[in-house]
Order: structure tokens, then C-alpha cells, then sequence
């Protein structure tokens, strides 16, 4: 190669570097004039892009000014109240939210002075059958029943409120969509604050005020209680006794396993004086249930001497289907039971002629409404000791029906 050709060679090397040196000098400078550009122009221009997901897609729509923005969304929400607010609230009613975001706070101010309640969400690795396991150490044989906890707010912190207000989430229809912890948390929540920190009107009951596309829990807030509805806004009035007793009750039952005594204190023997004249005044029964067969006739008449003698003079109630014959039911009759005839209820997963074919009749005892409480004991049990201070414990109770 001669060195006219090594001239050539070195130049055109030359040229390459330089321009390699160009283009990074050009991106460096574009690099360095994004990285110090001021945010809020970032923000705007970001602002105007559409925002698509699988469900749906809007765009993000850029106000005049931040006081239409404002105003708009001020307009959004007033729309959502529901106008019985207007009829039970004034300027000065206080008010207790739970799981509302900040963006709705600000108008529920127009309403009354409002409370946000801070709470901790149950874990989401907490599942319904955490709540409800298959197996419990309830004779406490190991260590005692370990039961999960769902955690409550410092009620302590807070004063009194005219009316509690919630936030439901609604989960998707399916297999399990009442089984929603979450959702049994604010209810929770709620019952436990409107209970301790509600204000009572003239016939001692307290106002609570959901929101969500589904019905709140029966199990908590009976039909009975609710005084309004518009949308998806549901209003309730509920006698504080049976509030509280409804959030006294366990919750799962790895809880209910152990109601008759805390933990670590199985061998101790409960104090029934506490609560004499506890329940006077209110209808309270035993019952017992026979179906499909005359076979506990026998035993039914000695559960119902074996109470008797106890000392108890609740009512004694027992159902019955069109099996027994009229002879055993006069026994039953001058035993001390009061008879009513029922329709049984077949099991559907039971085998045909077996021992829990027609065991779904028990339900029957939920249409005892004309009592206040009612406590089952089997047909082929006998008390040796009276069992009245169950009556003074909480208990579920079914709404007025005539199914």
C-alpha cells in the first residue's frame, strides 16, 4: 500500500470519530434537556393521553381552569347523597365515615362535621375459611384454639356521632361472594362504633347509612331496621341492645367453639348469679325437634323432666312431623312439651333412607319468631344442671317471617 492510500485511509477514520462524536454530543444535550425539564410541563402533556383498559375506555378530558375542575367534581358527588340526609342531618350533625376517599370528604362537610376512621385492613392473606376451620382444639387437649383476629379502630378515640356512614365494597357474583373479609370488616367496623359511639334517639336506636350495590349483611343489620333506601344508599335504625349483641357475638367458628368460657379457663365454672333477672319479661323456650320417627319419643320426654328439674320454667317447644302417632304425642303433651306440627325438610345430599335424610327440618326452628330466644337441645340429651344462662348470652336471631 503506498502512502497516498494510507493518507486516504487515515482520513476517512477521521471523519468517522467525528461524526460518532456528533451524534453523541447531540444526545447527550437531548438527554440532559428531559432529565431538567420542569414536571409540570410533563404532567400536561400526559394529562391529554388516552387511558384504555380491557373494561373500559375515556379520556382524560383538560378543564379550562382548576376551579371548573373543581367544581365539576364538587357537582359529582353532592349528586350521590341521598336526600334524606337533608331531612335527619344538620350543619352541626357529626358524622363518622368509614372507608371513604379524601375527594368525598369534602362535601359530606356541607352535611356536618365529618370523622374519618382510621383503621388497619385485614390481611388479604386472611381467607373465610381461616374464619371457619375444619378442625378446632376446643377442649383446649394442646395449646388452646388459635383463632385469627380482625382488627377494630381505637374506638376510644372518638366522640359521639349522629349517624355512622360506610363504604360496602360489593364482590362479584359467584361461588363465594358473601365470603368477602374485607367487606365483614367494615361491618364489623360499623355495628362496633355505632354501638359504643352512636347517639340514641327517643327509642334507643342508633343511624347507620351504607353504600354499595349490594344489600348489607342480614346477619348484622336485620330488614326490619331499615328506614330508607335510594340507590345504592341504604338506611338503617337500630335498637342498641340488639346491636350490641349482635357484635358481641364470636366471629367464625373457631371463636364459637369456646362460648362459655375465654381461653385458658375451660375448668373454671361459670357464675349463672350474674345474671338473674337478666332476661325477665322476654319469651324464651327450649325446643327440640323429632322427624321421620318415633325413636326419640322417649328420649324427648326425659330431656323434658331432666329440665324441669333443673329448676327451669322456660316454655318447652317441640317439632314435630306427621310420623309420630297421636299416642306418643299425648305423652309428650303431659311430659310438658307444647306440640307443633311441621313440614320436614329433605337434605339434598343426603342418601335416601339414611339417619340425616330429613335433618335440614331443624331449620324449622328459625320460624319460632314469637320468641325472643330460643335454645335447641337434642331429644337424646339429659341436663343435669339448669342451663338458663344461655338465654343471657348473644345469639342470632331470625327476622319476623311467615314462610
Amino acid at each position: 500500500m503506498g502512502m497516498g492510500d494510507k493518507m486516504k485511509v487515515s482520513a476517512s477514520k477521521t471523519l468517522v470519530i467525528k461524526v460518532n462524536l456528533f451524534f453523541l454530543a447531540f444526545f447527550l444535550v437531548a438527554y440532559l434537556g428531559l432529565l431538567f425539564q420542569p414536571s409540570t410541563i410533563y404532567e400536561q402533556g400526559a394529562s391529554s393521553l388516552v387511558q384504555c383498559t380491557l373494561r373500559d375506555c375515556h379520556l382524560k378530558k383538560i378543564e379550562d381552569g382548576e376551579i371548573n375542575k373543581a367544581f365539576g367534581k364538587q357537582r359529582m358527588v353532592k349528586e350521590e347523597i341521598p336526600s334524606f340526609f337533608d331531612k335527619s342531618l344538620t350543619n352541626t350533625s357529626d358524622i363518622a365515615l368509614i372507608n371513604l376517599g379524601e375527594d368525598e370528604l369534602l362535601n359530606w362537610q356541607d352535611l356536618g362535621k365529618t370523622t374519618p376512621i382510621e383503621f388497619e385492613r385485614v390481611s388479604e392473606n386472611l381467607e373465610w375459611k381461616d374464619l371457619f376451620p375444619e378442625w378446632i382444639d376446643e377442649e383446649e387437649e394442646n395449646e388452646g384454639p388459635s383463632c385469627p383476629e380482625i382488627p377494630m379502630p381505637d374506638f376510644s378515640m372518638y366522640g359521639e356521632f349522629d349517624v355512622v356512614v360506610v363504604r360496602l365494597p360489593c364482590p362479584r357474583t359467584g361461588p363465594g361472594q358473601s365470603r368477602d373479609v374485607y367487606r365483614l370488616q367494615l361491618h364489623l367496623i360499623a355495628g362496633n362504633l355505632a354501638a359504643r359511639r352512636g347517639k340514641r334517639n327517643r327509642a334507643g336506636a342508633v343511624r347507620l347509612v351504607f353504600h354499595g350495590a349490594c344489600r348489607p349483611m342480614m346477619e348484622i343489620f336485620r330488614c326490619d331496621d331499615m328506614v330508607g333506601r335510594e340507590g345504592d344508599w341504604w338506611m338503617y335504625e337500630v335498637k342498641v341492645g340488639r346491636l350490641e349483641e349482635k357484635v358481641a357475638m364470636p366471629v367464625g367458628s373457631c371463636k364459637l367453639a369456646l362460648p362459655l368460657w375465654t381461653e385458658g379457663t375451660v375448668d373454671e365454672e361459670f357464675d349463672a348469679s350474674k345474671l338473674a333477672g337478666k332476661s325477665s319479661g322476654r319469651r324464651e323456650a327450649y325446643a327440640t325437634v323429632i322427624h321421620s320417627s318415633e325413636a326419640y319419643v322417649c328420649g324427648a320426654i326425659t330431656l323434658a323432666q331432666s329440665i324441669r328439674k333443673s329448676g327451669s320454667t322456660k316454655d318447652l317447644v317441640l317439632l314435630h312431623d306427621k310420623s309420630i302417632p297421636k299416642a306418643k304425642l299425648r305423652a309428650l303433651a303431659a311430659a310438658g312439651w307444647q306440640l307443633r306440627e311441621i313440614k320436614r325438610i329433605r337434605n339434598p345430599r343426603a342418601k335416601r333412607h339414611t339417619y340425616n335424610e330429613y335433618n335440614y327440618s331443624k331449620f324449622r326452628l328459625w320460624q319460632l319468631t314469637d320468641y325472643h330466644k330460643v335454645v335447641f337441645v337434642d331429644a337424646d340429651i339429659i341436663v343435669l344442671r339448669s342451663l338458663d344462662l344461655l338465654f343471657s348470652f348473644p345469639s342470632c336471631r331470625p327476622p319476623a317471617t311467615t314462610a
